[in-house]
């Protein structure tokens, strides 16, 4: 059993906690910087919290008590002793701070922190060098007050920042840190593109309070858990803020593959203003077949998801659209049919619909679109004589794919593409119904 105690289940769980203590900064006008990467999904929680703006302030640990700021000035912690190769290294740690600059924020200046609040956040803190050059490059810009804000942080290494802050926020002080993953149960990488993705939802954010606008939904990405009989059905709930709409899409189990392809088409909708919610359905299972009885489970799992998302979420108030693939679609489309008033819009990649059988099939009112690969013939026919026996508004799309199907990413665009449409499409209200099918 590890010695450690875990602190915080997520980034985003310190984050909510670290924005609980930082309450009296609410609608001051206050400017909340993090340091990437790790940093940015709690400034994230924090910024929307306090209704505060949200930037990146950079700085980068080249050695043992010693970091660069966005300036290229090296700043030494109190008694820090670099050796040679550090200022060796000095030059390519700068030119790579100033690529990630240039990829997380390509088009715009960054925020001025002179003469307002400023609370600098990360994930953590152990030997304290980049939040030392963060505040001390920071200090400079003249702020009205600076606020180092952090979930936990070693206390040596904190001891080395006070001087340079006005205020220090801190919600746990070990003697020692040796990894910050040892305080997270969940402390992925944060990648690149979540850095884009949170700082593109903090301009769109502060366009809307320019414009007088109300954050009707917050912006979220929480791993849940949904109750189902003696059992969990694993969720995972993201949002960029004042979402359109929400899609649930359902998998079931399966290859690893099929998961990689639900998590990007879940990207490629929340990059369109859906919040999301990615659910699986079998998540024990390895293979994508299923007899009918294991059919009408799955639809029994979908209609708890769907019931969770109105209850146990945010969402309640978003027009609601359904993505399904495989075995999981026989199941969506059950629930479609029996829940014609919750659902805006459905959409069944590489379906099995054949076992959602004829009579759903013809109960479905929800528009519908179906989507499979050419290089499927059999998927192809069966699609085909599915889309003859729906009455609802519906559209049949046969992608064009290599043999590999829908694990061509060309053909994975095309699909994210067509679902987003169609999505879009229905959100305000359903279309007369229509006919379309294009092979």
């Amino acid at each position: 059993m590890s010695r450690y105690q875990t602190r915080f289940q997520t980034r985003e769980h310190a984050g909510a906690e670290l924005a609980s203590a930082l309450r009296a900064y609410r609608a001051t006008g206050a400017l909340v910087l993090a340091i990437p990467r790790g940093g940015v999904p709690i400034g994230r929680v924090v910024a929307d919290a306090l209704g505060a703006d949200f930037d990146l302030v950079m700085a980068r640990r080249i050695d043992a008590g010693v970091a660069l700021d966005d300036t290229g000035k090296t700043w030494r912690t109190n008694g820090a002793q670099s050796d040679c190769s550090a200022g060796s290294l000095r030059g390519s740690h700068f030119d790579q701070l100033c690529r990630q600059r240039a990829v997380y924020t390509p088009v715009r200046r960054p925020a001025d922190p002179g003469g307002r609040v400023v609370i600098v956040v990360d994930d953590g803190l152990v030997s304290g060098a980049t939040m030392h050059a963060a505040l001390a490059s920071l200090r400079k810009r003249r702020p009205a007050r600076l606020v180092c804000a952090l979930p936990i942080a070693a206390r040596a290494g904190l001891d080395q920042v006070r001087a340079l802050a006005d205020e220090i926020i801190c919600l746990d002080t070990p003697d020692r840190i040796e990894n910050l993953a040892h305080f997270y149960h969940e402390f992925q990488l944060v990648s690149d593109d979540r850095v884009r993705r949170l700082i593109g939802m903090a301009l769109t954010q502060s366009q809307g309070r320019v414009m007088g606008a109300a954050t009707s939904v917050p912006s979220l990405s929480k791993a849940t858990q949904i109750p189902y009989r003696t059992t969990h059905l694993r969720a995972m709930l993201e949002s960029a803020p004042n979402a359109v709409g929400v899609a649930l899409m359902v998998h079931a189990g399966g290859a690893q593959r099929r998961a990689a392809r639900s998590q990007y088409l879940v990207r490629k909708l929340r990059a369109k203003g859906f919040a999301t919610m990615l659910v699986d359905l079998q998540p024990d299972s390895r293979v994508d077949e299923a007899r009918d009885f294991d059919v009408d489970d799955m639809v029994a799992r979908v209609d708890k998801a769907l019931d969770f998302l109105r209850t146990g979420t945010p969402f309640a108030s978003l027009p609601i659209s359904l993505l399904s693939a495989g075995t999981a679609a026989a199941a969506a489309l059950r629930s479609a049919a029996n829940h014609a008033s919750q659902l805006g819009a459905v959409a069944c990649l590489a379906g099995r619909i054949d076992l959602a059988g004829s009579a759903t099939l013809q109960r479905i009112e929800t528009p519908t679109l179906l989507m499979c690969a050419s290089s499927d013939r059999d998927s192809v026919r069966m699609h085909q004589l599915a889309f003859g026996q729906m009455y609802c508004p519906r559209k049949l799309m046969v992608v064009p794919a290599s043999g590999c199907g829908f694990d061509d990413r060309r053909a994975l665009e095309d699909v994210a593409t067509l679902t987003i449409d169609w999505f879009k499409g229905h959100l305000a209200e359903r279309s007369l119904p229509c006919l379309s099918y294009r092979g």
